[in-house]
C-alpha cells in the first residue's frame, strides 16, 4: 500500500537543501565582493562567451583588454562561467606570456628582444633601463609610473634596436636617447595630472 507523502523532509534532503542555500549564498557573496571593473567587464562578457572551455582563452584576452591585466577576480568569474576549477584557468593563463597579473603602469616601455635588436644592443638597453627604473622586465615601478616589457619581435628589424613607449615606435635607440625619452614622458605627464587634480 502506498504511503502518504510526508511534509517532513528527511535528514539527507534537509541537509542538501541547506547546503544548496549556503552555496548560493556564498556565490552571491563572492559576486558582491568582486572588483567593480571586473563586474562591469563580466556583465557584457557573460553574454558574449559560451560557457564552454573553448571560451577560456578568448575570455582571458577580453578581460585583459578591458582591465589592462588579469586580476584574480576575473579568473575566478571565468572559472565559474565555464564551470571549471579556478586553478585550471590560472594554469592556462600562466602558460601564455601575453597575460599580465598586475595593473600596468601609466606608461608602457616595450623593448624588442628579437635577433636583430639583440645583436644591436637591446639586451644592454633592457639592463640599463631596468636598473634606471628599478624594475625587471614584466614589472611596474613602485610609483605605478612605468611598466617595462619585452616583445619577441616588432617586425621592424631595419630600425633595430626598437623601443615602443605608449604606442610610439622609436628606432635605432641608444641608452642615452631612451633615458631622455622616458624622462620627457614622465615630465609631460606631471603637468597634465596637476591640471586634472585642480579641475
Amino acid at each position: 500500500m502506498k504511503q502518504p507523502a510526508s511534509h517532513i523532509s528527511t535528514g539527507k534532503r534537509g541537509h542538501a537543501r541547506k547546503a544548496d542555500r549556503a552555496n548560493k549564498s556564498r556565490r552571491g557573496e563572492r559576486t558582491a565582493q568582486l572588483d567593480a571593473g571586473v563586474k562591469r567587464w563580466f556583465a557584457g562578457a557573460a553574454a558574449m562567451f559560451a560557457p564552454s572551455q573553448s571560451s577560456m582563452i578568448p575570455m582571458l584576452q577580453s578581460a585583459q583588454a578591458a582591465l589592462g591585466y588579469l586580476p584574480r577576480d576575473a579568473m575566478q568569474v571565468i572559472a565559474r562561467h565555464l564551470s571549471v576549477p579556478p586553478a585550471l584557468v590560472e594554469g592556462v593563463a600562466s602558460f601564455y606570456a601575453q597575460f599580465r597579473y598586475e595593473a600596468p603602469g601609466k606608461h608602457r616601455v616595450t623593448i624588442c628582444r628579437g635577433t636583430a635588436c639583440h645583436v644591436r644592443g637591446s639586451g644592454k638597453l633592457m639592463d640599463e633601463i631596468g636598473a634606471s627604473l628599478g624594475v625587471e622586465a614584466g614589472r611596474t615601478t613602485a610609483n605605478g609610473e612605468f611598466t617595462l616589457e619585452t616583445v619577441a619581435c616588432f617586425g621592424a628589424c631595419a630600425l633595430a634596436p626598437v623601443v615602443v613607449i605608449d604606442g610610439k615606435v622609436s628606432g635605432r635607440v641608444s641608452v642615452a636617447s631612451l633615458k631622455t625619452e622616458i624622462d620627457q614622458t614622465a615630465t609631460a605627464a606631471r603637468p597634465a595630472r596637476a591640471a586634472k587634480a585642480k579641475g
